[in-house]
Order: structure tokens, then sequence, then C-alpha cells
């Protein structure tokens, strides 16, 4: 990876990565094509983080198809969300204040888009 260090996939609370590859390849190319440098705030989750934070028990992130991408300004937003759906991302979620969900979790419905 160009623009992550695989650490940063990492479930914060205990250090477990089971984060796909496929994902964090996707998530480098998505760095390139947005242009400007973005955090991952979560991204796997072991499942008592992911109950600590208020996931959902059937949560993308516990299988590590799940990335959530700091965001506070609109434009940024934008751009993850442009670039994410070219990159193939079939199911994002938006907190306006905080964050872009984006997951690839095949076994849930695709071609959604939610606000938390």
């Amino acid at each position: 990876m160009k623009y992550f260090k695989k650490e940063e996939f990492a479930c914060p609370c205990c250090g477990e990565n089971k984060t796909k590859q496929v994902l964090m390849l996707i998530m480098d190319q998505l760095r390139d094509a947005v242009g400007q440098p973005f955090v991952i705030s979560s991204a796997f989750r072991c499942p008592k983080h992911n109950e600590a934070v208020g996931g959902k028990p059937n949560s993308a992130h516990l299988k590590g198809l799940a990335v959530d991408i700091v965001c506070e300004n609109s434009h940024l937003r934008f751009l993850l969300i442009k670039q994410a759906i070219k990159l193939g991302f079939v199911r994002i979620g938006v907190d306006f204040k905080k964050f872009v969900h984006l997951d690839m979790d095949g076994e849930k419905p695709t071609e959604v888009f939610w606000g938390y």
C-alpha cells in the first residue's frame, strides 16, 4: 500500500486486524483518486469494541469489510462518495458531522445510502 499502513485498519482496543486485503487496497486507490489525505477512524472491530461504540451486531466492521473515514466538511465528503462509487462501493453511510462509512459486505443489501 502506498498511503496507508496495515495497522491503521486494526481494532483500536486489541490490535486485531481481520480487514480484508481487497478493502485495504481499494482504500489506497480511493486515497489516490481523492487526491488528498484522509484518516480512517474505524475499520476492523472485534466484538467487544463494536459493542462499545454502539455498532450493530451484524456490522460489516466485524467481518473486516467496512471503514469509517473522518470527514467534517462537505467538499471532502463529496469527493469521497464520488470516488467510492467509481471504485465499486455500493453501501455508503454518512454522519454529516463526523464520518463517511464505506462497506463491501455482499451479504447485505446493495446500492444503499443512509444517514446516521
